[in-house]
This record gives structure tokens, C-alpha cells and sequence, in this order.
């Protein structure tokens, strides 16, 4: 008994020596099958984006994770976004995990497609590639501002005093939340029923610049914020709207200012009217045209001072005659000039004469094609002007001509009265409206010519330079005028810089 127990005891350990072995080769045989099938699985991509997400953010990047290091030039050869946006491709976490920024916010309501094509990763496992789509959000804004009509207000747009303006959305929009301001004041909206629109209106505002601004904080009834701000440099302005025929180069057209004269036709389009003393006390005016319209007159005979004006601003004098002393003083300092002419100009009945010879506006400009082609084309600058250091005009009266005028702050023209007499065009049956009055004070001289104006006739240097007043927008200014060119227009200058002449009509009383 005592000589068979240590053989069993051996035959024991032996078998579990074997056990613990085929254990081990178990072990080892499974580990190494989990390391074989790892090696042999496809290096994986997720993205931080749900294929099909919708309501994605415009500012959100595209967050690629790998299940393996790969290298990012491969990324960035391999990503392609459509529609193509512009971005770079970043590292954010080693070299499994990298993203696509875009240079500027994606476009709203747009679906994007994000790809990734076949990348080796750095130990040489091959990914496949993949394919993703999503959608992005709104983001309300303002899509335009519109006048009546749906015209399109950008900046520098004018439009006319009192016209109601529309603010309109790309969505609709929580009013409560929205805050428009016109200058320092908060404009009042009216919605539309959809609240994709609110109008405002501008009545009772004054002429001038209109700054509208809206600020941070708006949102659409979704929730999307309004990002940034909204400004729009706009202003109200009186035009003319008439019609009118646009010329080659500035019609210069004599017009009486007598009793019998007033109300004249066309002097609303005017670019520019020169006021004068002719005989007894009587005014005459020059008028410039750039764009003639439709009715013109009466027309009258041009004075020394007409021919002056008509080389200066280089274009051709209309008037019905002039006496032999201006034809001498025109020969010694040509310019060109239109008589009354049948088949342009014609006699109306509904005026009495000498002050009821007309022109229309077709015939200026054929007057201008058939007789004066080769005049060289010509356009007086026009432009809003920026003037500062004003003082309060609101009304201005020039005795030498008899004349008062009233400034209208909400259409920002001044309008004329002389002899008690309010203008207003006889086209337009509406008050003659002007932008721009300059009081021109100059040389006066008393000529003796004794040709049937009487014993003296006045003459007007307009070469030498001088004083000059200038009120625009409720505001007077003391200024300077010179004649740089002595076949120029004559400029304008206050504390050193020239002076602009608006849009609208400008009128300069010349006075001693």
C-alpha cells in the first residue's frame, strides 16, 4: 500500500499540470483570436452630426472621430462639403479626431453633403469612406425695404417726404421682439397679418437724412435669433416727378418775371435759375435745364448778364430776340444762341403778349440736335451737400428783387414769394419748390445804351468772385463764389471746400 500511493499522486499533478496548460493554450488561442479580428476590421469615421439632422445651425462645424489615428492631410485630401464652402481642416483631439471649420456661416434652409472618400490610416488599415446630409436652420433677417410699388430702398435711396417704407422678412418674425430705430427714435410698426412685413410711415418727419437701424435681440416665432444689427442710410427728399426730355448739354432759356408772366411753366424741372434786375425795377431769369420738360415759358430777350451765364455753364441761350447792344456785346464774347423760330417755338393764346411765346420740351432738345450738334456734351454737378456751422433761415428776404422765402421743414425747399406773390409752377399747378437759394452779391454797373430799355440797363460782374449767402435745409451759411474758369460754372465755397449743389431746383438771386 505504502508503494502505490506516490505513483497516484503523480499520475494526480500530472493531470493538472495538463488542465492548467490547456487552460493557458485556451487563454492565449482566444486573445489572440480577439487581436486577428481587430487587426482584419475596417478603421471607422462617426460624425457629430446625424445623417439628416435638420434645423442645423449655420455656425456649426463638421467633427469627424476616428477609430484609429489617421493622418490629416489624408482627412483633408479625402473631405469634400456641397456646396462648396470654404473652410480649413483641424486637428481638436490628436490624431483621431478633426473638423471642418467654414471660413463664414453656411447658408441658411440649404441641405449640405459632407464626404469623406478611402483613407490608409496610419497603420495601414484602410477606412471605406463615408457619406453624410443635413439641413440647415433658418436665420431671420431682413431681405429688403421697399417704397410704395415695391421699389427697392439701399443706401444712399431717396425717397419723398411722408412715403410709408416696408421692412420685409425671410420669415416670420415675433414683433414684440423687433426694434427699429430711426435716427435716436424708436419707429412705430405696423405688421403685416403673416409678420413677414411691418410698414412704418414717415409722415410728418423732416426732410433730411434717414438713418434706420435695427438692433440685437429680434427673433422669428420659431426662436431663431436675428443675428447682428441692420442700418439703412436713406433720406427724404422732394423731387420732381414730371416728365421731361433729357438733353445733351444745358438749355439756357430767358423767362420774363413780370406781373403778366407769373405763374412761369417749367421752372420746376430747372437744374438752375438766375435771378436778375433788368429795367424799372423788373426781374428776369435765366433758367437752366438739363432735362427740359414738357411746356417751357414765357420766353423773352437775353440781357449782358444772360451771356455771361450761357458761357459759363456752356450750353445754348433760348430767348425770343435781343437788342442791338447785347448782338454787339455777343459779337465781342460768342456764345450760342436760339431765336424764335417757327416750327419750335410758337405764340399761345392763353397768355397775353409780348410774355406768351412757349417752347416744349421735344423742341429744346431739337433745337440742341438740329442746329447746335457739335456743342460738346455737358452736365452741371449734382450732389447732396454736407455743410456744417449753419444758422436758422426760415426765412429770407431779398429787397432788391421783392422777394421772401419761407423754408418747409418736412419737404426741406424753401418757397418764393415776391410782391406778395407765392410761385408756383403753371404745369404743375403746386408751389414752386426750391432746394438750394444762394443770394450772389457782385459788381453792378448802370449801362447808358439808350436802345429802349430805358436810359440804363443793369450789368453784373460774374468773373471776379464774392461774397455769397447760402440756405439749404432751414439753414443759412456765409459763403464765397469765384469763376475759375471763365467758360466754367461758377463755384461755391464755404470754409475752404466747395460747396455741392443738390439735386433739386437751386435758385441765385444776383444782387449788388
Amino acid at each position: 500500500m505504502s508503494f502505490k500511493r506516490p505513483r497516484r499522486r503523480r499520475r494526480l499533478a500530472g493531470r493538472a499540470w495538463i488542465a492548467l496548460a490547456a487552460v493557458i493554450a485556451v487563454i492565449l488561442t482566444a486573445g489572440g483570436g480577439v487581436l486577428a479580428f481587430e487587426n482584419a476590421t475596417p478603421t471607422s469615421v462617426g460624425l457629430n452630426l446625424t445623417n439628416g439632422a435638420k434645423d442645423v445651425p449655420t455656425y456649426a462645424r463638421v467633427v469627424f472621430t476616428f477609430s484609429r489615428p489617421v493622418g490629416i492631410n489624408d482627412v483633408a485630401k479625402a473631405f469634400s462639403i456641397a456646396p462648396a464652402t470654404d473652410g480649413d481642416v483641424e486637428s481638436i483631439s490628436g490624431q483621431t479626431q478633426y473638423a471642418f471649420s467654414p471660413t463664414k456661416a453656411l447658408t441658411d434652409l440649404t441641405t449640405y453633403t459632407v464626404a469623406l472618400g478611402p483613407i490608409t490610416d496610419l497603420s495601414h488599415h484602410r477606412m471605406p469612406g463615408g457619406r453624410w446630409t443635413f439641413t440647415t436652420n433658418i436665420v431671420p433677417r431682413i431681405t429688403s425695404v421697399t417704397a410704395p410699388g415695391g421699389a427697392a430702398l439701399t443706401d444712399g435711396s431717396e425717397m419723398d417726404p411722408g412715403t410709408p417704407i416696408t421692412i420685409n422678412f425671410n420669415d416670420a418674425m415675433e414683433p414684440t421682439t423687433i426694434r427699429l430705430d430711426a435716427g435716436t427714435t424708436q419707429v412705430n410698426l405696423t405688421w403685416a397679418a403673416d409678420a413677414r412685413s411691418a410698414t412704418m410711415s414717415t409722415e410728418g418727419m423732416p426732410s433730411g437724412p434717414l438713418i434706420l437701424q435695427m438692433g440685437p435681440g429680434g427673433r422669428d416665432q420659431s426662436g431663431h435669433h436675428v443675428p447682428g444689427t441692420f442700418a439703412l442710410k436713406t433720406g427724404l427728399y422732394y423731387h420732381d416727378h414730371e416728365h421731361t426730355t433729357a438733353l445733351k448739354y444745358p438749355a439756357l432759356i430767358q423767362m420774363p418775371n413780370d406781373y403778366y408772366a407769373r405763374d412761369q411753366n417749367g421752372l420746376q424741372a430747372a437744374a438752375i435759375v438766375f435771378e436778375y434786375l433788368a429795367e424799372g425795377g423788373i426781374t428776369r431769369c435765366t433758367a437752366i435745364f438739363q432735362n427740359a420738360p414738357d411746356l417751357i415759358g414765357p420766353m423773352r430777350s437775353s440781357r449782358f448778364i444772360s451771356l455771361k451765364i450761357a458761357r459759363h455753364y456752356e450750353g445754348l441761350l433760348f430767348q425770343s430776340g435781343e437788342s442791338q447792344a447785347t448782338r454787339n456785346r455777343a459779337a465781342a464774347d460768342p456764345v450760342p444762341q436760339f431765336f424764335d423760330t417757327i416750327g419750335y417755338t410758337y405764340r399761345t393764346s392763353a397768355r397775353y403778349a409780348p410774355d406768351n411765346l412757349m417752347i416744349k420740351g421735344p423742341s429744346v432738345n431739337a433745337a440742341e440736335q438740329n442746329y447746335f450738334s457739335g456743342i460738346a456734351p455737358f452736365t452741371i454737378a449734382k450732389a447732396r451737400p454736407d455743410l456744417v456751422g449753419g444758422s436758422v433761415a426760415g426765412t429770407v428776404s431779398i429787397p432788391e428783387h421783392y422777394s421772401v422765402y419761407s423754408y418747409d421743414p418736412l419737404m426741406g425747399t424753401y418757397q418764393k414769394s415776391e410782391e406778395g406773390h407765392a410761385y408756383q409752377d403753371a404745369s404743375l399747378n403746386k408751389p414752386l419748390r426750391i432746394e438750394m437759394l444762394i443770394q450772389l452779391h457782385t459788381a453792378e454797373s448802370l449801362v447808358n445804351v439808350g436802345d429802349g430799355h430805358g436810359a440804363h440797363i443793369h450789368d453784373f460782374n460774374l468773373d471776379s468772385g464774392g461774397a455769397a449767402q447760402i440756405f439749404y435745409k432751414g439753414l443759412g451759411y456765409q459763403a464765397t463764389w469765384n469763376a475759375p474758369d471763365h467758360n466754367g460754372p461758377l463755384t461755391f465755397t464755404l470754409n475752404g471746400k466747395v460747396v455741392l449743389l443738390p439735386p433739386g431746383l437751386v435758385w441765385i438771386d444776383v444782387v449788388a
